[in-house]
Protein backbone atom coordinates (compact mmCIF):
# COMPACT_ATOMS: atom_id res chain seq x y z
CA UNK A 1 0.00 0.00 0.00
CA UNK A 2 1.15 3.59 -0.65
CA UNK A 3 2.60 5.82 2.33
CA UNK A 4 -0.28 8.25 3.84
CA UNK A 5 1.29 11.35 4.06
CA UNK A 6 1.54 12.88 7.56
CA UNK A 7 -0.77 16.18 8.21
CA UNK A 8 -4.34 17.04 7.23
CA UNK A 9 -5.59 15.57 4.23
CA UNK A 10 -6.46 18.66 1.77
CA UNK A 11 -6.68 19.29 -2.16
CA UNK A 12 -5.61 16.75 -4.84
CA UNK A 13 -2.06 16.56 -3.94
CA UNK A 14 -3.31 14.07 -0.75
CA UNK A 15 -4.94 11.47 -3.10
CA UNK A 16 -1.93 10.97 -4.96
CA UNK A 17 0.03 7.43 -4.29
CA UNK A 18 3.38 8.18 -3.25
CA UNK A 19 5.78 4.71 -3.86
CA UNK A 20 9.31 4.19 -3.40
CA UNK A 21 9.22 1.74 -6.09
CA UNK A 22 5.88 1.78 -7.94
CA UNK A 23 3.60 -0.44 -6.04
CA UNK A 24 5.91 -0.70 -2.68
CA UNK A 25 5.13 1.16 0.21
CA UNK A 26 7.30 4.58 0.79
CA UNK A 27 9.59 3.68 3.33
CA UNK A 28 11.24 7.22 5.10
CA UNK A 29 14.03 8.18 3.09
CA UNK A 30 17.23 6.53 3.16
CA UNK A 31 20.84 7.92 1.45
CA UNK A 32 22.61 5.81 -1.21
CA UNK A 33 19.34 4.82 -2.51
CA UNK A 34 19.87 2.99 -6.23
CA UNK A 35 17.73 0.58 -8.14
CA UNK A 36 17.61 -0.65 -11.05
CA UNK A 37 15.04 -2.89 -13.11
CA UNK A 38 13.98 -3.89 -16.46
CA UNK A 39 10.56 -1.95 -17.73
CA UNK A 40 8.92 -5.26 -18.71
CA UNK A 41 9.74 -7.16 -15.09
CA UNK A 42 7.32 -4.25 -13.39
CA UNK A 43 5.18 -3.31 -16.55
CA UNK A 44 4.06 -6.69 -17.60
CA UNK A 45 2.88 -8.07 -14.24
CA UNK A 46 0.60 -4.96 -14.35
CA UNK A 47 -0.57 -5.41 -18.00
CA UNK A 48 1.71 -2.21 -19.01
CA UNK A 49 -0.53 0.05 -17.01
CA UNK A 50 1.85 2.02 -13.85
CA UNK A 51 -0.52 4.38 -11.92
CA UNK A 52 -0.26 7.92 -11.51
CA UNK A 53 1.72 7.84 -8.57
CA UNK A 54 4.94 10.12 -7.04
CA UNK A 55 8.75 9.24 -5.08
CA UNK A 56 9.54 11.47 -2.60
CA UNK A 57 13.15 11.63 -2.86
CA UNK A 58 13.53 9.51 -5.04
CA UNK A 59 13.99 10.75 -8.89
CA UNK A 60 13.92 7.90 -12.10
CA UNK A 61 15.49 7.80 -15.20
CA UNK A 62 14.01 5.67 -18.21
CA UNK A 63 15.69 4.28 -21.14
CA UNK A 64 13.23 2.75 -23.72
CA UNK A 65 14.87 0.53 -26.16
CA UNK A 66 11.92 -0.88 -27.98
CA UNK A 67 8.02 -0.37 -28.21
CA UNK A 68 6.73 2.26 -26.73
CA UNK A 69 3.59 3.53 -24.57
CA UNK A 70 2.33 7.23 -23.06
CA UNK A 71 3.85 9.00 -20.42
CA UNK A 72 1.25 11.05 -18.00
CA UNK A 73 3.06 14.19 -16.17
CA UNK A 74 1.77 16.40 -14.22
CA UNK A 75 -2.03 16.21 -16.43
CA UNK A 76 0.03 15.91 -19.82
CA UNK A 77 0.20 12.80 -22.02
CA UNK A 78 2.93 12.35 -24.34
CA UNK A 79 3.38 8.99 -26.75
CA UNK A 80 6.63 7.90 -26.83
CA UNK A 81 8.62 5.58 -29.26
CA UNK A 82 12.21 3.68 -28.93
CA UNK A 83 14.76 4.99 -28.56
CA UNK A 84 13.67 7.56 -25.91
CA UNK A 85 14.32 8.72 -22.39
CA UNK A 86 13.21 10.10 -19.42
CA UNK A 87 14.19 11.67 -16.50
CA UNK A 88 11.59 12.84 -13.39
CA UNK A 89 12.83 14.40 -10.70
CA UNK A 90 11.64 13.72 -6.96
CA UNK A 91 7.90 14.29 -6.22
CA UNK A 92 7.00 14.65 -9.93
CA UNK A 93 3.25 13.27 -10.17
CA UNK A 94 3.57 10.83 -13.33
CA UNK A 95 2.42 7.36 -15.16
CA UNK A 96 3.01 5.00 -17.87
CA UNK A 97 1.00 2.94 -20.48
CA UNK A 98 3.62 0.78 -21.72
CA UNK A 99 2.90 -0.96 -24.93
CA UNK A 100 3.43 -4.92 -25.21
CA UNK A 101 6.62 -6.02 -25.91
CA UNK A 102 8.36 -2.66 -24.37
CA UNK A 103 12.10 -2.81 -23.35
CA UNK A 104 14.46 -1.05 -21.80
CA UNK A 105 15.57 -0.14 -17.82
CA UNK A 106 13.99 2.25 -15.03
CA UNK A 107 16.66 3.89 -12.93
CA UNK A 108 15.62 5.00 -8.85
CA UNK A 109 18.18 7.09 -7.07
CA UNK A 110 17.82 9.08 -4.31
CA UNK A 111 18.25 12.06 -4.77
CA UNK A 112 21.87 11.97 -2.27
CA UNK A 113 23.58 9.92 -5.00
CA UNK A 114 22.35 12.48 -7.21
CA UNK A 115 24.02 14.95 -5.53
CA UNK A 116 27.31 13.24 -4.50
CA UNK A 117 27.42 12.36 -8.60
CA UNK A 118 27.67 15.70 -9.76
CA UNK A 119 29.61 17.67 -6.99
CA UNK A 120 32.55 18.87 -7.94
CA UNK A 121 31.96 17.88 -11.75
CA UNK A 122 33.15 20.74 -14.30
CA UNK A 123 29.80 20.78 -15.74
CA UNK A 124 28.06 20.33 -12.51
CA UNK A 125 26.12 23.17 -13.08
CA UNK A 126 24.50 22.57 -16.23
CA UNK A 127 24.40 18.89 -14.96
CA UNK A 128 22.05 20.33 -11.59
CA UNK A 129 19.95 22.18 -13.70
CA UNK A 130 19.11 19.19 -16.20
CA UNK A 131 18.19 16.73 -12.84
CA UNK A 132 15.93 19.41 -10.99
CA UNK A 133 13.28 19.67 -14.05
CA UNK A 134 11.36 16.76 -16.06
CA UNK A 135 13.34 16.20 -19.45
CA UNK A 136 12.30 13.37 -22.08
CA UNK A 137 12.96 12.98 -26.06
CA UNK A 138 14.56 10.78 -27.97
CA UNK A 139 17.75 8.88 -26.85
CA UNK A 140 20.14 10.00 -29.12
CA UNK A 141 22.42 7.01 -30.72
CA UNK A 142 26.40 6.71 -29.10
CA UNK A 143 27.44 8.70 -32.59
CA UNK A 144 25.34 11.64 -31.88
CA UNK A 145 26.36 11.61 -28.26
CA UNK A 146 29.65 9.85 -27.59
CA UNK A 147 27.69 7.65 -24.91
CA UNK A 148 25.53 4.37 -25.41
CA UNK A 149 22.51 4.83 -23.18
CA UNK A 150 21.16 1.02 -23.45
CA UNK A 151 24.80 0.34 -22.58
CA UNK A 152 25.36 2.92 -19.88
CA UNK A 153 22.00 1.51 -18.07
CA UNK A 154 23.30 -1.85 -18.05
CA UNK A 155 26.46 -1.26 -17.01
CA UNK A 156 24.38 0.41 -13.76
CA UNK A 157 22.47 -2.89 -13.54
CA UNK A 158 25.56 -5.36 -13.32
CA UNK A 159 26.96 -2.89 -10.60
CA UNK A 160 23.66 -2.96 -8.69
CA UNK A 161 23.24 -6.83 -9.15
CA UNK A 162 27.43 -7.84 -7.75
CA UNK A 163 28.75 -7.17 -4.86
CA UNK A 164 32.05 -6.17 -5.33
CA UNK A 165 34.79 -3.57 -4.29
CA UNK A 166 34.11 0.13 -5.85
CA UNK A 167 30.26 -0.73 -6.75
CA UNK A 168 29.48 3.34 -5.24
CA UNK A 169 32.00 4.83 -7.31
CA UNK A 170 31.15 2.86 -10.35
CA UNK A 171 27.21 3.47 -9.74
CA UNK A 172 27.79 7.89 -9.24
CA UNK A 173 30.15 7.59 -12.54
CA UNK A 174 28.13 5.69 -14.95
CA UNK A 175 24.79 8.07 -13.15
CA UNK A 176 27.18 11.15 -14.69
CA UNK A 177 27.75 9.48 -18.04
CA UNK A 178 23.62 8.88 -18.32
CA UNK A 179 23.09 11.92 -17.04
CA UNK A 180 25.49 13.80 -19.94
CA UNK A 181 23.75 11.67 -22.79
CA UNK A 182 20.49 13.10 -21.16
CA UNK A 183 21.90 16.40 -21.62
CA UNK A 184 23.50 15.40 -24.90
CA UNK A 185 20.42 14.37 -26.50
CA UNK A 186 18.22 17.08 -24.85
CA UNK A 187 20.66 19.82 -26.91
CA UNK A 188 20.78 17.98 -29.96
CA UNK A 189 16.70 17.20 -29.64
CA UNK A 190 16.47 21.13 -29.19
CA UNK A 191 18.89 22.20 -31.86
CA UNK A 192 16.62 20.27 -34.60
CA UNK A 193 13.68 22.24 -33.61
CA UNK A 194 15.43 25.48 -33.66
CA UNK A 195 17.00 24.63 -36.66
CA UNK A 196 15.52 21.60 -38.32
CA UNK A 197 17.34 18.66 -38.99
CA UNK A 198 18.78 19.87 -42.18
CA UNK A 199 20.64 22.74 -40.33
CA UNK A 200 21.27 21.04 -37.01
CA UNK A 201 23.06 18.38 -38.85
CA UNK A 202 25.40 20.76 -40.51
CA UNK A 203 25.99 22.83 -37.37
CA UNK A 204 27.39 19.94 -35.75
CA UNK A 205 29.36 18.77 -38.53
CA UNK A 206 31.11 22.04 -38.24
CA UNK A 207 31.35 22.03 -34.81
CA UNK A 208 33.40 18.33 -34.97
CA UNK A 209 35.65 19.78 -37.92
CA UNK A 210 36.57 23.14 -35.57
CA UNK A 211 37.64 20.21 -33.03
CA UNK A 212 38.97 18.07 -35.50
CA UNK A 213 41.12 20.77 -37.61
CA UNK A 214 41.18 23.52 -35.72
CA UNK A 215 45.10 23.63 -35.84
CA UNK A 216 44.87 23.87 -40.00
CA UNK A 217 42.98 27.03 -39.46
CA UNK A 218 41.48 26.70 -42.59
CA UNK A 219 39.22 29.23 -44.11
CA UNK A 220 35.83 29.36 -43.96
CA UNK A 221 35.50 29.29 -47.37
CA UNK A 222 36.95 26.03 -47.30
CA UNK A 223 35.28 24.70 -44.19
CA UNK A 224 32.12 25.47 -45.94
CA UNK A 225 33.21 24.21 -49.22
CA UNK A 226 34.36 20.68 -47.21
CA UNK A 227 30.68 20.68 -45.38
CA UNK A 228 28.73 20.83 -49.11
CA UNK A 229 27.54 24.61 -48.29
CA UNK A 230 28.02 27.91 -49.22
CA UNK A 231 29.55 30.39 -46.92
CA UNK A 232 26.35 32.59 -46.65
CA UNK A 233 24.75 29.08 -45.67
CA UNK A 234 27.71 28.38 -42.99
CA UNK A 235 27.31 31.87 -41.66
CA UNK A 236 23.29 31.39 -41.32
CA UNK A 237 23.68 28.17 -39.54
CA UNK A 238 26.38 29.10 -36.66
CA UNK A 239 24.33 32.54 -36.41
CA UNK A 240 20.77 30.57 -35.74
CA UNK A 241 22.49 27.89 -33.22
CA UNK A 242 24.47 29.90 -31.27
CA UNK A 243 24.32 34.05 -32.53
CA UNK A 244 28.39 33.73 -33.55
CA UNK A 245 29.87 33.71 -36.80
CA UNK A 246 31.52 30.55 -38.10
CA UNK A 247 35.21 32.31 -37.75
CA UNK A 248 34.52 33.71 -34.51
CA UNK A 249 33.64 29.61 -33.41
CA UNK A 250 36.72 28.78 -35.21
CA UNK A 251 38.40 31.72 -33.32
CA UNK A 252 37.38 30.75 -29.80
CA UNK A 253 38.16 27.83 -30.19
CA UNK A 254 41.83 28.50 -31.38
CA UNK A 255 42.64 30.55 -28.25
CA UNK A 256 41.18 28.09 -25.96
CA UNK A 257 44.41 26.32 -26.92
CA UNK A 258 46.59 28.78 -26.50
CA UNK A 259 45.60 29.68 -23.29
CA UNK A 260 46.41 25.54 -22.51
CA UNK A 261 49.37 25.92 -23.87
CA UNK A 262 50.96 29.30 -22.39
CA UNK A 263 49.48 27.89 -19.27
CA UNK A 264 50.77 24.03 -18.98
CA UNK A 265 53.52 23.54 -21.23
CA UNK A 266 57.13 24.98 -21.09
CA UNK A 267 57.59 25.42 -25.03
CA UNK A 268 58.51 28.34 -26.13
CA UNK A 269 56.06 31.03 -27.44
CA UNK A 270 57.13 30.98 -31.28
CA UNK A 271 57.15 27.12 -31.21
CA UNK A 272 53.66 27.19 -29.24
CA UNK A 273 52.50 29.28 -32.57
CA UNK A 274 54.03 27.25 -35.08
CA UNK A 275 52.48 24.13 -33.82
CA UNK A 276 48.43 26.49 -33.67
CA UNK A 277 49.37 26.81 -37.39
CA UNK A 278 50.25 30.74 -36.97
CA UNK A 279 52.63 31.70 -39.81
CA UNK A 280 54.74 33.32 -37.40
CA UNK A 281 55.40 34.17 -33.86
CA UNK A 282 54.12 37.97 -34.76
CA UNK A 283 51.01 37.22 -35.53
CA UNK A 284 49.93 34.79 -33.30
CA UNK A 285 51.03 37.63 -30.98
CA UNK A 286 48.74 40.27 -32.14
CA UNK A 287 45.90 37.62 -32.34
CA UNK A 288 46.26 36.77 -29.11
CA UNK A 289 46.27 39.93 -27.90
CA UNK A 290 43.59 41.07 -29.81
CA UNK A 291 40.98 38.26 -27.72
CA UNK A 292 42.78 38.06 -24.55
CA UNK A 293 43.61 41.65 -23.94
CA UNK A 294 47.43 41.19 -22.92
CA UNK A 295 50.25 39.76 -24.91
CA UNK A 296 51.19 35.78 -24.79
CA UNK A 297 54.09 36.47 -22.30
CA UNK A 298 51.90 38.47 -20.02
CA UNK A 299 49.23 35.95 -19.95
CA UNK A 300 51.63 33.18 -19.45
CA UNK A 301 53.00 34.81 -16.75
CA UNK A 302 49.92 35.96 -15.02
CA UNK A 303 48.87 32.23 -15.22
CA UNK A 304 52.10 31.05 -12.93
CA UNK A 305 51.65 34.00 -10.37
CA UNK A 306 48.30 32.39 -9.70
CA UNK A 307 47.74 30.13 -6.96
Amino acid sequence: MPQDDAGPRRGALYRIPVFGLYGAAAEPASGGYVHIETISSRAAELGGEIGIHRHENLAQCLVVSAGGGVLELEGEQVAFAAPWFVWLPAAIVHGFRFQPDTEGHVLTVSDDVVAASLARMPEGERLAALVLRPAFGEARSEADTGIALPATMAAIAREHDLPRSGVAAALQAHLVLLLIALLRSQTLSDLAANLGDRRAAGFRRFREHVERHFRRQDGIDEIARTLGMSRGQLYAVTMQAVGKSPLRILHERLMIECKRELTYSAQPIGQIAYELGFTDEAYFSRFFTRHAGMSPSAFRRSRRKAP
